[in-house]
């Protein structure tokens, strides 16, 4: 008898079989057609499926001196409610995560407020005394400035003293000053160094929202095992185009016009992470020139949409969303696999939705799809076994744990 178990379909290596789940411990212990028997049953309906909640490797959770524009607290319901059970949290945050007791009341802050799992990261940048005294998930390294101000001025450097895998804000900050908006070569450059540093040193690498044909290009003909790499929904689904029309659609790096995008969808199956680099701000500095998009409660959705389309298939997303970032960042109990956390959402693939954003848990009551119609809701999401979010509804009290490396 388990805990738990799922009957309905799930995708095992591509295949979409028709089975049952069964949890014990808050651990997925057995995947069969035949019926197992559970304490506690949960059976899908007409069109839904059952699926890895999403690892989002790129997310800004603010709070500390910027409560206004998300809290661990809300940006962790925001993630149930989207179907994402394990979020990366980013150190750009006020005051910068750049020292052992900044990276300590994170660490507190967390395990009081947070209602999915997490993982923990520290900023790099010409303080490598510092690094020495934590024990981050992940480290994060900024080439150029963006949102807080704070990069690298020694990229090799800062890479070379990281105790764990390193993702990289892969703008030049040099050309920076050359380009102020941003053109595709401070990406381009930017990558160019990253990857060439990495070659020599062959440190775990990870390069954030890859936005040009030229850059992903590069990343996929010098592949490197250790070196992994984003694209985000925004680059995705967005052009410059889409820009013109509304300022509040600045981010860093800045949308592409439509070539780019439709490179990157070209290829999408060498694509190995799709993350939302959910960047929330309060409406009124969106108007002020304030660089970032809220995502968490639109990636996985978006995606469904252009599954629905024909864009990308149901593995692939289950690939780039759950199973490649736990691999990625050597994360000993996420995936989908016998002995992994049971993180799971049911969706329905068929239900069509109108994005309305002010019934979104992040405090950025605003988004970049706003109005839009997608097709494919989470309908519940299910943290190590246990019902977190059904019919919008976030249930129960705050359960994050931070996450086990391997």
């Amino acid at each position: 008898m388990y805990d738990v178990v799922f009957k309905g379909k799930f995708l095992i290596n591509g295949n979409l079989i028709e089975g049952y789940i069964g949890i014990s411990d808050g651990k997925i212990a057995k995947f069969s057609k035949a019926k197992l028997k559970g304490e506690e049953i949960f059976r899908t309906q007409t069109h839904e499926v059952i699926l890895p909640g999403m690892i989002d490797v790129h997310v800004h959770l603010r709070d500390f001196n910027q409560k206004h524009k998300e809290t661990i607290e809300s940006g962790t319901k925001a993630a149930l409610h989207g179907g994402v059970t394990t979020v990366f949290d980013m150190p750009n945050t006020d005051p910068p995560i750049i020292n052992r007791t900044t990276f300590e009341e994170r660490e507190k802050l967390f395990m009081k407020k947070a209602f999915s799992d997490y993982a923990l990261s520290f900023l790099i940048a010409d303080n490598c005394d510092e690094v020495q005294k934590v024990d981050a998930d992940f480290y994060k390294i900024f080439m150029g400035a963006s949102t807080g101000g704070i990069y690298s001025k020694n990229f090799e450097k800062d890479y070379s003293c990281a105790k764990a895998k390193v993702s990289v804000h892969a703008e030049d900050y040099e050309l920076i000053q050359k380009f102020p908006k941003r053109e595709p070569i401070v990406e381009i450059k930017a990558i160019e160094k990253a990857l060439s540093v990495s070659e020599r040193l062959k440190k775990p690498l990870h390069i954030c929202h890859v936005s040009t044909k030229e850059g992903l290009r590069l990343l996929l003909e010098k592949y490197f095992p250790w070196v992994s790499f984003e694209v985000t929904p925004h680059h995705l689904f967005l052009t410059k185009d889409d820009f013109v029309k509304n300022q509040l659609l600045k981010v860093y790096p800045p949308l592409r016009i439509k070539e780019h995008a439709r490179f990157l969808w070209e290829n999408i199956k060498k694509v190995p992470i799709i993350a939302s680099d959910h960047a929330p701000h309060a409406l009124e500095e969106k108007e002020n020139g304030s660089a970032g998009l809220p995502g968490l409660e639109t990636e996985l959705a978006l995606l469904f949409t252009a599954y629905n389309r024909r864009l990308i298939s149901l593995w692939q997303i289950v690939e780039k969303t759950s199973l490649n970032p736990a691999k990625a960042f050597s994360l000993k109990n996420k995936g989908f696999g016998i002995g992994k956390d049971a993180d799971l959402i049911i969706v329905n693939l068929k239900e069509e939705w109108r994005v309305k954003p002010e019934e979104f848990y992040t405090n950025a009551k605003w988004s970049p799809f706003e109005g839009w119609t997608l097709k494919g809701k989470v309908e519940q999401t299910f943290l190590r076994g246990m019902l977190v979010m059904e019919e919008d509804e976030i249930i129960g009290k705050p359960r994050g744990e931070r996450i086990e490396k391997g």
